[in-house]
């Protein structure tokens, strides 16, 4: 019964709540969040900008100019009218005085060939003669030997890029000496006997010929045995009045049949560079001193001087004229070349460019008592330098400008400053920040 009365009470239903999240509220609170702290941030940096300075160094860039140029000496052929092969016994670059002698004739290539082994064979035997010959009762310590010994290779090196292989020939020798000199030093005994009874034996078996005759030259200066056709070409006496067009007009000329080298006569010689009208520009705002890069046919530069620079107007193509007095074995055969010129030199202040801006600075004007009598104020550019917590906007006077720095003079007496001040040396610039004004209060 009492199963029966419980079923007939009426059950109770109950319904399960639904969590609804409130997206809109928290959007709500979000946004107010976020509208303070912009509020926040746009006081803060209205009242205190937030600046990044740089700090002002020493700097120095080259200007660089690149040309074809061609090279103008005055030279002299050598003529032989004999008959015979020419074996020459001078090296190119090396000095001949008039009547020298710069090559050997002989009556075929065989005996040229014979020659030339007997030469070297007979070269290097002499050297190690003279080595063995070295004392051993030396007053020279082991450093001076050392320092030297560097020294000859460096030198060494040089003359053999350069094609100098008479010198490289005669800086061997001294190199194997001072070897010699350090094995003796340090109680090392260098026996070069059995070499030189080899060599010996290697010249005992040349048929050497002396020759039917030599070549001689007329003139007295440095020999080179190449010869391209081009000498003579243009008028060395009028080198710095010729003009672009004189330059494009040489024409290659034959050479006499009897000429087997040349003397370059006269120690000035000159390279002739067409520019633009824009290269111009560069070159005539800078010193006349140039230094030369010539890639392809020497390792190192060489000094040269600007002696004209002959254009119709300052606008138009012209050709620039500069004169060198360095010569060796390479610069003696070059005639066409793309060389490189170093121009110009800036040596000042780097500052980022960002830093640059214009303000207005106060020009006085002082009597002979150092009392100011005037002044007025005048638009100029400059940058904003931190002094303590104040900015001080001060000229600059720009002597270079890239697109990421400038350099500029530090020299406050020059006459581009107006005012009383400029940049120095470790300032401290502003290179970003939101309303720079002389006097500013910062952080």
């Amino acid at each position: 019964m009492e199963n029966e009365e419980r079923q007939d009470k009426p059950r109770k239903r109950y319904r399960k709540k639904r969590f609804r999240f409130p997206l809109g509220k928290i959007l709500g609170v979000l946004f107010v969040m976020f509208l303070l702290v912009y509020i926040v941030v746009l006081v803060y940096t209205s009242n205190f900008a937030v600046m990044e300075t740089e700090q002002v160094t020493h700097f120095e860039i080259n200007d660089y100019l690149e040309v074809n140029a061609v090279a103008l000496r005055r030279e002299e052929y050598i003529s032989n009218n004999r008959a015979g092969v020419v074996a020459y016994n001078i090296d190119d670059g090396e000095k001949v005085n008039a009547g020298g002698a710069v090559a050997k004739l002989f009556e075929n290539t065989s005996d040229v060939e014979n020659w030339q082994r007997y030469r070297k064979i007979n070269d290097e035997l002499n050297m190690l003669k003279q080595l063995g010959g070295t004392g051993s009762n030396m007053f020279v310590d082991l450093d001076t030997v050392d320092a030297q010994i560097n020294a000859q290779t460096v030198a060494f090196r040089t003359y053999l890029q350069s094609g100098r292989y008479n010198l490289a020939q005669q800086t061997k020798l001294s190199l194997l000496q001072l070897y010699n000199e350090r094995a003796v030093i340090t109680g090392i005994s260098a026996d070069f006997q059995p070499r030189i009874t080899e060599l010996e034996t290697q010249l005992s078996s040349i048929n050497v010929s002396n020759g039917i005759g030599e070549v001689k030259s007329q003139h007295s200066g440095v020999f080179v045995s190449y010869i391209d056709g081009y000498e003579n070409s243009l008028d060395y006496d009028r080198a710095q009045n010729i003009t672009y067009s004189d330059l494009t007009s040489m024409a290659k000329k034959d050479p006499p049949a009897d000429a087997v080298g040349k003397v370059i006569t006269t120690l000035n010689w000159y390279l002739l560079c067409p520019i633009t009208g824009e290269q111009a520009i560069t070159v005539t705002g800078g010193s006349d001193n140039v230094e030369i890069s010539i890639p392809k046919v020497i390792s190192y530069t060489i000094p040269g001087t600007i002696v004209s620079l002959n254009q119709g107007s300052k606008t138009e193509d012209g050709l620039l004229v500069i004169q060198c007095d360095y010569m060796d074995s390479s610069l003696a055969k070059i005639r066409n070349e793309d060389i490189t010129i170093k121009t110009n030199t800036y040596e000042g202040l780097r500052i980022n460019r960002k830093a640059i801006h214009e303000d207005f600075i106060t020009v006085n004007s002082y009597d002979e008592n150092g009392i100011i009598t005037e002044s007025h104020r005048e638009k100029v550019q400059g940058v904003y330098v931190v002094y303590g917590n104040k900015l001080n906007f001060v000229q600059v006077n720009i002597i270079y400008s890239d697109k990421e720095f400038v350099i500029c003079d530090p020299d406050v007496t020059n006459d581009a400053i107006l005012g009383d001040k400029t940049v120095s040396l470790y300032d401290e610039v502003v290179v970003q920040g939101k309303e720079l004004y002389n006097g500013k209060t910062v952080k």
